[in-house]
């Protein structure tokens, strides 16, 4: 990577037209797999960002964290294991078919149990039928670190799920381009899934150990029905009776090529990339060109709406405003507004919130909340300064706000952010990774490669002014949504109140999608219980807590 000073003398020399991402190739294989490739010659390896559109937000609720999964599951790691083929008694496949089967006994089990606790349990049986299939299983994997087909050749695989899409990224020598073909084509099309099991425990594990996060009350709030608003801690009991079968006939729907794209940075010329290309990825079926999900949409003038939440740890102020999709003729004037909110220490906020004012102690300024394919937000997330409340710190956001959208930009702040954009444009051009990811991401959300390169230059045929009524569009009281988080304990509370709200919760998550209005009736049906006598109040409990699925009480 290029040292710092040549990054910035390179952008300074381009503020007159701002720096181009790198000449892309694009072809279109016959299955409809679209493939971007930039070539760096002199570069000995290349970088391979594989990008499955629709991400989280397509996922029905029966399979919400399905993109996890498979993360976890198929891609990541490479062993020889998940590209075994074979079928019938012994095969891994027969194996992972049978593990299923005793999974599913050993879930139903449990529910079996909480229903009648007397009954004979089965449980102990099932588990030693499972030890025993796992050591089977273990048997047949492989434990050595090199044993990871892509780590033997030097390289190495990462795979993440977002909101609008699966991003699985490599890198290897240039010379194993052609491994790397041959062994994506077979994971896809066999999508084997040997890891399931410990990576679907994993994932539950993860989210029952994070307890409720202030960014997923914010999103429960501000995009009420919306996938991008789904919190999957709310899914628990659907991820952990997910079966491997079922995640494997999404996968096989989800995962049309129409729906891929391989965007190639390195050292290999479309010259060679291609051939190998259509014999391998070219060989996968066309299916059609299934239908799209279909997506509620959420109107952004909701109206102003608050929640406040105790979840121990600091107080903060998280602010979200729903803005339009990256597609949108406004977005592009309200990435220039979060630059001059909050880009870096020389933002606004962090300029006059926390050095001027000392109201705050840190700023986070977040664009495309979680997904910009559809209607999202723009977040402010801010820690008052010792001594200062929330109030305090939020009156004094809505001031900058308005500052923003009714006062004059100065010249030399406007220039200091499309600067920094510059330099931003330039450390993803210097390295491969983030120029592929860069590149799959703006075909992801935005419908086509060419943005990550337009947008840059569109920015600067903005004015000011473009800015400030953009601002003054989608930054208003009507499209926020306000979450104070402060600290808490349950110390000293009603154990009783604690179990009813817990119960109450569980009940609205069922019944009602949007978090603000779940939490007023929460508090509300809390309020009026008070009312209650204690023996009243405990009856009302344990009617309330018959109404939940035996896996929640």
């Amino acid at each position: 990577m290029r040292p710092l000073l040549p990054i910035l003398l390179a952008a300074l020399s381009l503020q007159a037209q701002g720096p181009r991402l790198a000449e892309v190739q694009e072809r279109r294989l016959s299955n409809g797999i679209r493939v971007l490739l930039v070539e760096r010659r002199d570069l000995a390896a290349f970088h391979a960002a594989m990008v499955l559109q629709g991400g989280r937000a397509e996922e029905p609720s029966a399979l919400a964290g399905a993109n996890d999964l498979v993360a976890r599951a198929l891609f990541g790691q490479t062993r020889p294991e998940d590209l075994d083929a074979a079928k019938g008694p012994g095969s891994m496949d027969a194996l992972l078919q049978e593990e299923e089967g005793i999974l599913e006994s050993l879930r139903q089990e449990g529910l079996r149990r909480r229903k009648d606790p007397a009954s004979t349990s089965q449980a102990p049986a099932l588990e030693a039928a499972l030890q025993n299939l796992r050591r089977a299983l273990k048997a047949r994997s492989s434990a050595a670190p090199l044993a990871d087909l892509y780590a033997a050749r030097g390289g190495r695989q990462t795979a993440s799920a977002s909101a609008d899409a699966l991003l699985v990224q490599t890198e290897l020598p240039a010379g194993a381009f052609e491994f790397w073909c041959r062994t994506e084509v077979q994971r896809l099309s066999i999508l084997q899934l040997s890891r399931f099991s410990e990576a679907r425990a994993a994932l539950a594990a993860e989210l029952r150990a994070q307890g409720p996060q202030g960014l997923a009350l914010l999103r429960g709030a501000a995009l009420p029905g919306h996938p991008y608003g789904r919190d999957l801690a709310d899914h628990l009991p659907a991820l952990e009776a997910m079966r491997r079968s079922d995640l494997r006939a999404w996968a096989r729907q989800a995962f049309r090529p129409d729906r891929l794209a391989l965007v190639l940075v390195g050292g290999i010329g479309m010259e060679t990339a291609l051939p190998l290309i259509e014999r391998t990825f070219g060989a996968l079926p066309a299916m059609g060109g299934g239908e799209d999900p279909l997506l509620p949409e959420i109107p952004a003038d909701l109206g102003d709406r608050r929640i406040q939440a105790s979840l121990g740890g600091t107080s903060t102020l998280v602010v979200g405003w729903r803005i339009p999709a990256r597609a949108h003729r406004d977005h592009l004037a309200l990435r220039m507004a979060a630059q001059l909110l909050g880009a870096g220490p020389s933002g606004r906020l962090a300029q006059r919130l926390v050095r001027q004012k000392g109201l705050a102690q840190g700023v986070e300024i977040g664009l495309d909340v979680p997904g910009g394919r559809l209607p999202g937000l723009l977040m402010a997330s801010l820690a008052p300064a010792g001594g200062k409340t929330l109030a305090e710190l939020e009156a004094a956001l809505h001031t900058e706000i308005l500052r923003l959208q009714q006062e004059p930009i100065p010249t030399d702040e406007w220039q200091r952010a499309l600067t920094q954009l510059d330099v931003d444009q330039l450390r993803i051009q210097d390295e491969p990774g983030a120029l592929a990811r860069t590149l799959g991401l703006a075909w992801a959300e935005a419908g086509d490669w060419r943005q990550a390169d337009l947008e840059l230059q569109r920015l600067r045929n903005l004015g000011p002014e473009t800015v400030q009524a953009a601002a003054r569009a989608w930054l208003k009281p009507s499209h926020r949504t306000t979450l104070w988080l402060q600290p808490g304990t349950d110390e000293g509370q009603d154990p009783l109140e604690i179990e009813t709200a817990r119960v109450l919760k569980a009940l609205a998550a069922n019944r009602i999608e949007d978090l603000a209005q779940r939490e007023h009736m929460v508090s509300e049906g809390l309020r009026q219980l008070r009312m209650l006598s204690l023996e009243e109040r405990r009856r009302t409990l344990q009617l309330l807590t018959a109404q939940l699925p035996p896996e929640k009480r």
